[in-house]
């Protein structure tokens, strides 16, 4: 299953990217079960997103979902951090 993720504000200067494409097994069909399987075989950056996730929300192809909603081939994943200003 191919998933296009975005990464908004701080989350962007975290990764270092504003977009991933990721191939992931099928199974792993909703948004917190992508990042604990990437925090636990990935590390790094991931293990921090997994930490602050009640504070992030998650779009699934530009809808605001629940961490547990259906994730399906091709869909676009975006993670949005609690934004700030002035």
């Amino acid at each position: 299953m191919r998933i296009n993720i975005l990464f908004f504000a701080s989350l962007r200067e975290l990764f270092d990217k504003e977009s991933l494409v990721l191939n992931i097994e099928s199974k792993i069909n909703t948004p917190i079960k992508l990042i604990e399987y990437l925090a636990k075989n990935d590390g790094g950056h991931w293990v921090s997103l997994l930490q602050r996730k009640t504070n992030i929300r998650v779009a699934v192809n530009q809808s605001i979902e629940d961490w547990n909603s259906n994730i399906n081939d091709g869909d676009e994943l975006a993670f949005l951090p609690p934004i700030t200003g002035g």
